[in-house]
């Protein structure tokens, strides 16, 4: 798997990878509350995607030790691996989308959601070949995309702003990676796709156009911190003192971002100038800015996104973001 990916990934795969661990194992790995709390360590796991890609900097510059968080970083590959270990009790924390922390809810994985991550303004957008200006425009059209992935998101929720469904498109299914050739050649209009293909289709095409990206509902693509409700119970001064060290690793990027985007390329398997348009599409997001968003403007978010998973057969059901979302420790950790 190319590490410089916006990876999203078979709906299908984790889903039936959540059932079966949560089925199956359930339990299995729980959160002891035996031990004492600065004693107890906590996994986290990431993929090789750089809004995750932050707890790097904080392992590598010592944050969570500062924290006294016994943290560490468990790596995979794909979201079905890693939905599946949080199922399990083998992790306590993930980085997940938020329709991949959707699928988790409704599939009864006990959850919550503590923190959102980062947020992406530019690093997906729909593009056309110039014969499509506007998300109407889209009507009777082709469009290539990938399904069940941040791009159907994206699409389904541009389509219904303009009173449109995929209903009203010509779907062309294929990966994210090859969405932006199939317009560059001349075989789709338009396609739905994430960097760094965006900039490798405008670099072979200057007169590629964007036509909408998800700067329009901040959060509409974005990542989430799930932790495990047994651990959150049996462990919440762990869980503040690890949103602390995520916000000295934001305040370190924020100060010598050059240092931090060198680890975060290192970390996650990628040269950091290959990486220079992903970084310039993300924005990463604080405990503060969380003490505020998880209950205020996020909540609009998760039923957006909830709503347009819905419409990319992602998740099924609408789910009430009062039920999960816990905004008390990133309110801790902002003080």
């Amino acid at each position: 798997m190319n590490a410089v990916t916006r990876k999203f990934r078979s709906a299908t795969a984790a889903v039936a990878a959540v059932l079966i661990a949560a089925t199956a194992l359930a339990g299995c790995g729980s959160s002891s509350s035996s031990s004492k709390d600065g004693d107890t360590a906590v996994s986290i796991g990431v993929e090789p995607w750089l809004g995750y890609a932050p707890w790097y900097i904080a392992e590598k510059k010592g944050y969570f030790t500062d924290q006294n968080v016994k943290a560490t970083i468990t790596n995979f590959d794909t979201d079905s691996d890693m939905n599946a270990a949080i199922a399990a009790g083998k992790i306590q924390a993930g980085n997940v989308g938020t329709q991949s922390a959707l699928q988790m809810l409704e599939n009864k994985v006990d959850v919550s959601v503590v923190m959102v991550l980062d947020a992406s303004e530019t690093a997906d957008a729909i593009i056309s070949d110039g014969s499509v200006s506007s998300v109407a425009d889209l009507k009777g059209k082709s469009v290539a995309y990938e399904e069940g992935s941040t791009s159907d998101v994206l699409l389904n929720y541009a389509l219904e702003e303009q009173g449109l469904t995929v209903n009203d498109i010509k779907k062309v299914p294929m990966s994210a990676s090859s969405a932006g050739t199939a317009v560059i050649a001349g075989k789709v209009p338009a396609a739905v796709t994430y960097e760094p293909y965006i900039t490798e289709a405008k670099q072979k095409d200057p007169n590629l156009k964007v036509v909408y990206t998800p700067s329009a509902k901040e959060g509409l693509i974005s990542d989430v911190l799930v932790v495990r409700n047994d651990f959150i119970k049996n462990h919440p001064d762990q869980l503040t003192s690890l949103l602390k060290a995520w916000d000295q690793s934001i305040d370190f990027y924020d100060k010598n971002t050059d240092e931090g985007q060198e680890i975060i390329a290192t970390a996650i398997g990628s040269k950091k100038e290959d990486l220079k348009s992903a970084f310039a599409g993300v924005k990463y997001f604080t405990a503060k800015d969380n003490a505020s968003k998880l209950t205020g403007d996020f909540k609009s978010t998760f039923e957006a996104v909830n709503k347009a998973s819905i419409k990319a057969k992602i998740v099924s059901s609408t789910l009430n973001p009062d039920d999960y979302v816990n905004a008390e420790f990133a309110t801790k950790a902002a003080k």
